[in-house]
């Protein structure tokens, strides 16, 4: 399981009892500096704790765990090797990025799709609508999109595949309370979406010791001086 301090574990969800703002709920954010992760554990949340700790709450207004982890950019303004190298620092293999988005319609021959070009290529969809899911009931809390990125505006072989694969979230609106899906929220999950962007040259070069995902139950370094 991916790091979750105790103030914003996950909360059990029983069949017909799915609770959104309960189960999502955090009562305190906080810095990825103060958060005091003991050496060699990183950022590497799960595909629900992005939806729900992550994505719906900052749709809503409320408070996500890490508070400068998760950037909101203009992500199809720039390539993925554009992007600040530092950024893709998490995930257990130190290879990935991860982003607050928003996506735009426009329409083509196929009808209303999302425009996936950047300035020096496009995002190839892999896999779209695979459900995102959360606790033994299996809800479906979002929906997860795949991507490779390609340089140039050609497909290969004239165009380039790179090394970056994108995954890209959404929140399952049916899923919101109906108190709390109004317009303004309900046109914000349309069009908000949280993605990791994985650099797979990166992985294959990393060196040295291996990074963990940190349990919920790990004290920081300042209860382990305090108990020792």
């Amino acid at each position: 399981m991916a790091f979750l301090p105790s103030r914003f574990k996950k909360k059990k969800a029983l069949k017909g009892d799915f609770d959104l703002l309960e189960c999502s709920k955090v009562d305190v954010g906080m810095t990825e500096q103060e958060c005091n992760l003991p050496p060699g554990y990183r950022f590497s949340p799960v595909d629900d704790e992005l939806v729900l700790f992550y994505l719906f709450n900052k749709i809503v207004g409320r408070n996500i765990p890490l508070t400068d982890v998760v950037k909101e950019i203009d992500l199809y303004e720039h390539d993925p090797d554009q992007l600040p190298q530092d950024d893709y620092r998490h995930g257990t293999k130190r290879c990935e990025a991860y982003y607050f988005t928003n996506v735009e319609q426009v329409y083509s021959r196929e009808g209303k799709v999302t425009k996936r070009t950047t300035k020096g290529g496009y995002w190839k969809v892999t896999s779209e609508g695979k459900k995102v899911t959360y606790g033994d009931d299996e809800i479906v809390v979002g929906f997860k999109t795949s991507m490779l990125f390609n340089k140039g505006h050609v497909p290969a072989p004239r165009g380039t595949i790179s090394s970056f694969i994108m995954h890209e979230y959404r929140v399952n609106p049916s899923i919101v309370p109906v108190d709390v899906l109004n317009d303004s929220i309900r046109a914000k999950i349309e069009r908000f979406v949280v993605c990791k962007i994985v650099n797979k040259e990166k992985e294959a070069r990393q060196e040295g010791p291996p990074a963990y995902k940190l349990p919920p139950e790990l004290p920081s370094h300042e209860e382990d001086e305090e108990s020792s």
